[in-house]
């Protein structure tokens, strides 16, 4: 029997198209992520999320976080589970300009 995968992947791509020409080790601060498909956490996969901007990553993963019902928490000092990102946690706001 293989070993069944309990993690959540999230994949994070970023472009290093620069004028037609890659550069090694080299990328734009800007791509897309996407949520891995698990029947261990019943996650049917969706259409990716792009970002645009370092500043806007949080965001866009809070949005992609969402987008499956998924939930990102932490534990205080009594042991609860907080809500940090994600379903159930308060919605970001992208404030920055273009």
């Amino acid at each position: 029997m293989a070993k069944r995968e309990t993690g959540i992947f999230v994949t994070i791509r970023f472009w290093t198209d620069f004028e037609g020409k890659v550069i090694p080790k080299q990328a734009w601060a800007a791509g897309w992520m996407r949520v891995r498909a698990s029947k261990v956490h019943n996650i049917k996969p969706r259409k990716s999320v792009m970002f645009n901007n370092l500043e806007e990553f949080m965001v866009k993963l809070d949005e992609l976080l969402r987008q499956h019902g998924i939930t990102l928490v932490v534990s205080d000092d009594d042991k609860n589970y907080i809500p940090r990102l994600g379903k159930g946690y308060p919605k970001w706001t992208w404030t920055g300009t273009r």
